[in-house]
């Protein structure tokens, strides 16, 4: 698929996923599904450094591309039958971390033009959406405390709300952080970078939570249809990490950062700017210039042997030890 800084905004956003993540195939197909999560909380750590420090510069922009990428590799690791083995590299309990959605169903079936915070308390879901978003109301997200039956309510709720709206849903992946900014606007004039920031990180601390327990129970909720729950909620903490992508990505784009290109402050020109070629028209690997990544890494065991590891690794010197 050829694309260009022109129009690589108006993929919609499950073939950007797709398009973006085959730069690096022929090494993810090695990688585990926990190697590709640390890989994405590292990258999210270096957004939230940059953020930190005040940079809303070059560095901040590839840390959130670099962030996009492996998280959306990490959606495509996640999909598959549940309890099943997919592909290589997978540990036995792996096989029941996994999501049925699609990136786009998923992220509309917890945000489908409004807030799920918000609008379920509204009594706003009892019609289908008028012509634009619904604006969330509830600025600052700081809700007290929900039972967790009545969050299971809400989010099911909005779920079957959605479900038959699916023709609403945004087309391209400028459409979702189109959309995302009518909806959030009064939290994105309020709201510093920083605090968003801090979401993201909450968000992937959620995310975190909800993989660990698609295998982890208790004994009174080791029963029938709980697995189904803890699928739809890791999906819905999935949603929320895209949301506060989108909402980074939206709040720079209204510092008017200076210096940087207007088409990198939307997330798809953010992520071309690093990963894009206009003359390959192709999103490729800026380190070797291919469109798969070509660079000689190096993953044990699948392409060098443990024991060839075990050779590198320096034993001490006990004469010193003493």
């Amino acid at each position: 698929m050829e694309c260009s800084r022109a129009n690589v905004g108006r993929l919609s956003l499950d073939q950007f996923v797709e398009v973006v993540s085959t730069v690096y195939k022929a090494h993810d197909k090695y990688r585990s599904l926990w190697d590709v999560w640390c890989h994405t909380l590292h990258h999210a750590a270096g957004v939230a450094k940059q953020i930190r420090m005040g940079k809303v510069d070059q560095e901040l922009f590839h840390e959130m591309a670099d962030f996009s990428l492996w998280f959306f590799t990490l959606i495509l690791k996640l999909q598959g039958k549940f309890g099943e083995i997919e592909g290589s590299f997978v540990e036995p309990r792996d096989r029941f971390i996994r999501i049925q959605s699609s990136c786009s169903d998923l992220l509309w079936h917890k945000y489908p033009k409004l807030c799920p915070s918000c609008a379920p308390a509204a009594g706003k879901l009892t019609t289908a959406p008028a012509q634009g978003p619904i604006q969330c109301e509830c600025v600052a997200h700081q809700n007290p405390t929900e039972p967790k039956n009545a969050r299971r309510e809400r989010l099911l709720a909005v779920r079957d709300y959605a479900v038959p709206i699916d023709s609403e849903k945004p087309t391209t992946i400028d459409d979702w952080q189109a959309m995302f900014a009518d909806v959030f606007d009064k939290m994105l004039a309020s709201t510093s970078a920083i605090v968003i920031t801090l979401h993201l990180m909450e968000e992937l601390g959620e995310v975190a939570d909800a993989m660990i327990r698609m295998y982890t129970y208790k004994e009174e909720t080791f029963r029938l249809g709980e697995p189904n729950w803890r699928q739809i909620n890791l999906e819905s903490q999935l949603a929320d990490v895209f949301s506060c992508c989108f909402a980074l990505a939206e709040k720079l784009d209204r510092l008017q950062a200076t210096g940087v290109p207007e088409t990198t402050r939307r997330l798809s020109g953010i992520i071309w700017q690093r990963y894009g070629s206009d003359a390959l028209r192709s999103f490729f690997c800026p380190f070797c210039k291919s469109t798969v990544c070509r660079c000689p890494i190096i993953l044990v065991p699948p392409t060098r042997t443990t024991e060839e590891l075990l050779a590198n690794y320096q034993k001490p010197d006990e004469e010193r030890m003493r």
